[in-house]
């Protein structure tokens, strides 16, 4: 390898995310020790809004469920996005239960990253010991059961039914933080947070033509290792007069199921549910365009304290029908579950929380939304300046008293 190391954090990082929820919740392991976190939401070249301050650029390239020849051909192209903005490091963000197209996702990376560093090369740990997800003697284990004969093994839009890492992603090798960069794609194994800790260090002083592949628990662990002094203290938007939160569902894991159930056991007129159809004849895709216009409609007329996205593509599907220009995200509500701000299009300066649809427990979203509504003074990330953003002061956002 030659390129550039160093235990010093980046000034940019960039992170590619298969889906938006993933994106969001391995970002915000940086939010927590200071860095601040844009995820860039409208097409074309990103950029970041303040160079003085330690930035993460997130991206997300919607890959999970795409054939792999799209699949690697996206992430190629967000990540030479990335370099364009000034990425020094790359971090590409793959489902912790390895649903989907990842060996694409990772190829594609590699031949992008390899135009910017010589002999790019990959380590990959999905490993999420907070929510489970540990890597094993190279396979993906949830709380110790081999990821394929999990419920992801019958996603009804992925399904993962192979769990050894080695040939899920053809050409990959074992090995350990000490063998970092022996080969073009290594897998190391993490069983707990502290093994994960031990990774990060090794991936600090790495060459930068190594690129990090994980979830947010490897990301949580680099956020750990690598603080930064904040660029500015919060900013506070003006407080609203509203105390309701929107849960927009586009999940249909059995996990989410157990936890909208649970929501659902608890009705209050300050909380409105709105759920994907799950008819046999619309496809996922379909399900969530259709749930993403009834929300957006929503947004813009009601006037919510907060909203709940649950699924990344209904939530790409929503912030696309909002004309939203990025999230920014700032804290974490619940393990895995990221905070943020909207900036841009009539949900500008909306509270927002992702998640994806595959953890958790059964009241999850109930503890969510009860912190959301007890916590009326949610602080706010600075604004960008009003030129970064388009005028869309036509239409002007929540009209209508909360629900």
């Amino acid at each position: 390898m030659t390129g550039t190391a160093s235990t010093a954090p980046p000034r940019v990082l960039g992170l590619v995310a298969d889906d938006l929820t993933g994106a969001a919740d391995s970002a915000v392991g940086f939010a927590q020790h200071g860095w601040r976190v844009e995820l860039a939401l409208r097409s074309g070249a990103p950029r970041v809004l303040n160079p003085s301050i330690a930035t993460v650029l997130a991206l997300t390239t919607e890959t999970r469920a795409l054939h792999d020849t799209d699949a690697a051909q996206q992430t190629f192209t967000a990540t030479n996005e990335l370099i364009t903005a000034g990425a020094e490091r790359l971090y590409v963000k793959i489902d912790s239960t390895v649903r989907g197209s990842v060996a694409a996702q990772i190829d594609g990376a590699i031949r992008a990253w390899s135009t910017a560093h010589d002999n790019a090369i990959a380590v990959v740990c999905p490993a999420f010991p907070n929510l489970g997800r540990t890597v094993v003697n190279g396979a993906v284990l949830v709380d110790g059961v081999p990821v394929g004969d999990t419920a992801a093994g019958n996603d009804p839009v992925t399904p993962r039914t192979e769990s050894d890492l080695l040939r899920i992603i053809p050409g990959s090798v074992r090995g350990t933080p000490d063998t970092v960069g022996s080969a073009r794609i290594v897998v190391v194994d993490a069983r707990t947070t502290s093994d994960l800790d031990m990774l990060a260090a090794r991936l600090a002083t790495a060459d930068h033509s190594v690129i990090m592949v994980g979830s947010g628990g490897l990301t949580a662990a680099l956020g750990r290792l690598w603080p930064v002094e904040p660029g500015s203290p919060a900013t506070l938007l003006p407080r609203r007069a509203a105390s309701g939160v929107l849960v927009a569902v586009s999940s249909l894991h059995p996990v989410t199921r157990e936890q909208v159930a649970q929501l659902c056991e608890h009705p209050s007129d300050q909380v409105k549910i709105m759920t994907a159809t799950q008819a046999i004849n619309v496809s996922a895709a379909e399900a969530a365009a259709e749930l993403a216009d009834r929300v957006a409609a929503e947004l813009r007329a009601g006037y919510y304290l907060a909203a709940v996205l649950v699924g990344g593509d209904g939530a790409a599907a929503i912030l696309r029908r909002l004309a939203a220009d990025r999230l920014v995200v700032d804290s974490m509500i619940s393990t895995g579950c990221a905070n943020g701000t909207v900036v841009g299009g009539p949900a500008d300066g909306l509270r927002l929380i992702t998640k994806s649809g595959g953890f958790g427990q059964p009241d999850t979203l109930t503890r969510i939304v009860d912190r959301l509504r007890s916590d009326a003074d949610m602080p706010a990330v600075d604004r960008p300046p009003s030129d970064a953003l388009p005028d869309l002061s036509s239409e002007p956002p929540h009209q209508k008293e909360a629900p």
